[in-house]
């Protein structure tokens, strides 16, 4: 059965539909009402999130949704894409200071602003190594790079404040390549380029060539928050809304078989 998604009528329709002077004639033909045809969408989303959004929109559009196409990459890459104009109907971010940065550029609507999901960090080492750090302090003993998400992206944002309140950061900053996303950084541990690196949960689950050493404890780091907004460039911002509030609901199960937490109700 097909589902029936949430229909927004605006004002100006509403004046125009109700408000006119001359009665019609009820002798006159009915012209036949055409369907609403579902509506394509565009979407700029966090690199992590590349394997379980397309598989939240196919539900969607088995659902009676429209298509949705993808841009995924480093959220503060996206960041810039969407500050120089890039087409987009919405915009999942990684953390919250790049959607608080593109909020204050008029970018997004604030309103439709909403905390999605959750995740943790985890290190992973090559499948074929046989080394196991036990915690943070442990990866001073691995030979070989760490491999971080660079500064101003949101991994490597949480994977330095972890290494930082560990009181481990100094001794291995010398030892870090930085990547331009996540999956940057999955890659490189998983061809045995690097030792261990940091990364999300669901990043190691989808990468058979990597093994997870550790969990991060949650409180030496920012909670991992994917925030979502719709653009205020959209062209469709109710089906934008829509596929969010989709996400959220019925397609809730593709994020948590994923790994994902879905953190709205």
């Amino acid at each position: 059965m097909k589902a029936t998604f949430r229909c927004a009528v605006s004002p100006l329709l509403l004046l125009l539909s109700c408000g006119s002077a001359v009665d019609p004639d009820p002798a006159a033909p009915v012209a036949p009402v055409a369907p609403v045809a579902p509506v394509a969408l565009h979407v700029l989303a966090a690199a992590s999130l590349s394997e379980v959004l397309p598989q939240a929109a196919e539900g969607w559009r088995a659902a009676g949704g429209g298509t949705v196409t993808f841009s995924f990459d480093g959220t503060s890459r996206l960041a810039a894409q969407l500050a120089a104009g890039a087409p987009a109907d919405l915009f999942f971010s990684a953390d919250q200071a790049w959607m608080d940065q593109v909020a204050g550029q008029g970018l997004v609507r604030v309103d439709s602003r909403v905390d999605l999901l959750g995740n943790r960090l985890v290190v992973v080492v090559p499948a074929t190594s046989t080394a196991r750090p036990p915690d943070l302090a442990g990866l001073a003993e691995l030979p070989g790079k760490l491999a971080l998400a660079g500064e101003s992206v949101p991994a490597g944002r949480y994977a330095r404040e972890a290494l930082g309140a560990a009181g481990q950061l100094p001794a291995l900053a010398p030892r870090v390549v930085s990547g331009d996303s996540v999956r940057s950084v999955l890659a490189w541990v998983a061809r045995g380029e690097a030792a261990a690196g940091v990364v999300y949960a669901t990043d190691a689950r989808v990468e058979p060539r990597v093994t997870v050493a550790f969990e991060v404890d949650e409180a030496l780091h920012t909670p991992v928050r994917y925030p979502v907004a719709v653009t205020t460039g959209s062209a469709a911002p109710q089906a934008a809304a829509d596929f969010l509030a989709w996400c959220a609901g019925p397609g809730r199960d593709s994020f948590t078989s994923a790994g994902f937490q879905v953190l709205l109700p």
